[in-house]
C-alpha cells in the first residue's frame, strides 16, 4: 500500500492476467527523484522483451509527470540487468556500495536523468 500510495507502482497485463511489475518511490527529500524498488516479469514471459516495454512505459509516464531522475540498485554480477539498464537505457554508474543488502551482497548504484535522455530514441 505504501508504494501506490506514495510512489508509483504498475502492471503489465496480457489476456487479464499480471505480466509483471514495476514499482518506484519518491524520495522524501527530493519529488522529482524516484527509487525503482523492484521489477519483475514472470518466468514464462522473461526473453520477450515484456521487462524492457515495462521499464520504458514506466520511465516514460514518471517523466511525464515531472519526475526528473530515476536511481536503483542492481547486483554487481549481473550482467543481463546491467545491460538492460546501461547500454538500452542509459543508466549511468554512480556508485559501488560494498555489503549494502548485508555481508557480501554489494550493489551498483545507478542513476537516469529523465530531462536528459530522450527515452524513444
Amino acid at each position: 500500500m505504501p508504494f501506490i500510495r506514495f510512489g508509483q507502482a504498475f502492471g503489465l497485463f496480457e489476456s487479464n492476467s499480471l505480466k509483471g511489475f514495476a514499482i518506484f518511490m519518491r524520495a522524501w527529500d527530493n519529488p522529482g527523484l524516484a527509487y525503482m524498488v523492484e521489477i519483475a516479469v514472470e518466468g514464462e514471459s522473461q526473453g520477450k522483451g515484456y521487462g524492457s516495454y515495462l521499464l520504458l512505459q514506466s520511465l516514460l509516464h514518471l517523466k511525464k509527470n515531472g519526475l526528473s531522475i530515476v536511481t536503483l540498485t542492481v547486483d554487481p554480477s549481473n550482467l543481463r540487468a546491467r545491460h538492460i539498464y546501461c547500454d538500452k537505457f542509459g543508466f549511468e554508474f554512480v556508485e559501488y556500495r560494498k555489503n549494502e543488502y548485508g555481508q557480501g551482497h554489494d550493489r551498483l548504484f545507478l542513476g537516469l536523468d529523465l530531462k536528459k535522455r530522450d527515452l524513444l530514441e
